[in-house]
């Protein structure tokens, strides 16, 4: 299920209050709650509830952030000291009335998978859903310039911001930041967090200038993401380093690249046997092909549930002709059908729990709708070996030994053979430990944690990768 989709659902739990009951025919009430996504970003509700007659009650519910109309609830039922509903496909809320705190206590369950909601009369901010104490606040101490750069070759328009320290008489190094999957903002920001917004702070103000930019399709951008690829995505690259390059306040030979998770990947594609690319700063990018990380993603995740080891291998097989679908057919005409049919194969497998939670319609079009993306298709079947043995700029490797999307134990040992095999000596790899996918401190390490961790990026990586910079040879391109 996307996210657009989770949100209406968990929006419909919102709905009863106590003291609705008492209300009038045609009497309205809102309420409001907050969900969390499966990556821990929060989503404030709005659940309006109006009464029909003395026992019957309809509602909507309203994701409040997003641009889409409310969506009605379904069986609604309303005992005093309950609410329960359901909102299509066997997904149902249930929950008991707090008399103390004024609040319903209750979970939604969405294909056998349970997710706490709280709902209360009391309006719900924006500001008020996230702890960020690292995210920097204007003024700054640097130049902050609003910038623009054309793709040449897609025609769309990149928009951005650049920062450098506020001495004009000097040429500084400069990285160009690349977002990961999804079109992400030019803060590469995910539950709440604004890594790239804190990481271009710190350097910045350690005397390197930044330039970061929304995606194509995203934020101020022009373009279209979701026909678009990770070799799109790097002709954007192309793009920014000519941009930079006609600046007079950096250094031209020293302009670098820095990416995280798909974004190192992109820049890896744009690094590879390229003269201006001074160096590479790749955050949780991946050293293997993206059909063996998905493989690799499968048994993390297992495990991490407690799955044993054949449970893993029984699911990895299930899917395994579906996937490799993906990773080796070209031509979407036959892909498709041959798709469509592979998942619903699966499901005809499937646990009866499965079934009853989802119809087989639904559960294909929900995992080809994201599968079928034109960059997710070439993010699984991205080959990292040949484009890395190309790169021969001084190339920073850093990951977190809980990254659950990209292992660093399989990932960086395979991006420094590619490079170092192929004569770059200037590889530095470095794992940093208890960090998460995000690079953050985390307990659970799981997904979900994103947004409820207050730290946005470990300072140690934040030390850790300007001091790498500012070693670097003054020429290093």
């Amino acid at each position: 299920m996307n996210l657009k989709c989770l949100g209406a659902l968990l929006l419909g739990i919102c709905l009863y209050g106590n003291t609705y009951a008492q209300g009038k025919t045609g009497y309205k009430e809102t309420w409001y709650g907050v969900f969390k996504t499966p990556v821990g970003e929060k989503q404030r509700l709005e659940v309006i509830l109006e009464k029909e007659n003395n026992s019957t009650y309809k509602g909507w519910l309203k994701v409040t952030d997003a641009d889409a109309p409310p969506i009605a609830l379904e069986e609604v039922e309303y005992r005093g000291d309950s609410l329960r509903f359901s909102i299509g496909d066997g997904n149902t809320y249930a929950s008991r009335w707090d008399a103390v705190k004024k609040e319903f206590n209750g979970q939604l369950v969405m294909f056998d998978e349970a997710t706490p909601l709280t709902l209360s009369r009391k309006e719900i901010r924006k500001e008020d859903l996230y702890t960020r104490p690292q995210e920097p606040r204007p003024p700054f101490s640097y130049h902050t310039e609003e910038v623009t750069f054309v793709n040449p070759v897609s025609g769309n328009t990149l928009a951005g911001t650049f920062t450098r320290p506020d001495y004009v008489t000097a040429q500084y190094p400069v990285v160009i930041m690349i977002t990961g999957a999804g079109p992400r903002d030019r803060n590469n920001e995910v539950a709440g967090h604004k890594p790239f917004l804190v990481l271009a702070d710190y350097l910045t103000r350690n005397g390197i200038a930044v330039l970061r930019y929304d995606s194509r399709g995203a934020g101020k951008s022009t373009g279209d993401y979701e026909h678009a690829d990770i070799f799109d995505f790097a002709e954007d690259i192309r793009a920014a380093i000519k941009f930079i390059k006609t600046r007079k306040d950096v250094d031209t030979a020293f302009v670098g690249l820095l990416g995280h998770s798909q974004g190192a990947n992109v820049a890896q594609i744009v690094a590879a046997g390229n003269k201006a690319v001074a160096f590479v700063v790749s955050m949780a990018g991946t050293g293997i092909s993206g059909r063996q990380l998905i493989d690799l993603q499968w048994e993390i995740a297992g495990k991490s549930t407690g799955a044993s080891d054949s449970e893993v291998k029984q699911k990895q097989e299930q899917f395994k002709d579906y996937f490799d679908l993906l990773a080796t057919e070209k031509d979407m005409a036959v892909l498709v059908p041959k798709a469509t049919a592979a998942l619903q194969k699966i499901y005809q497998a499937s646990p009866d729990s499965v079934k009853a939670s989802i119809s087989e319609e639904d559960f294909v079009d929900q995992i080809l709708g994201s599968n079928l993306q034109k960059a997710a298709l070439s993010m699984m079947r991205y080959k990292p070996l040949p484009y890395l043995q190309q790169v021969k700029c001084p190339f920073l490797g850093i990951n977190g030994t809980h990254d659950v999307q990209v292992d660093a134990n399989v990932n960086l040992p395979a991006i420094e053979r590619a490079l170092m095999e192929n004569g770059n000596m200037q590889v530095t790899i470095r794992k940093f430990d208890g960090l998460n996918h995000l690079f953050q401190r985390c307990n659970t390490c799981t997904l979900a944690e994103y947004g409820d961790l207050e730290q946005t990026i470990s300072p140690m990586v934040l030390e850790f990768i300007t001091h790498w910079i500012q070693h670097l040879p003054a020429k290093a391109g």
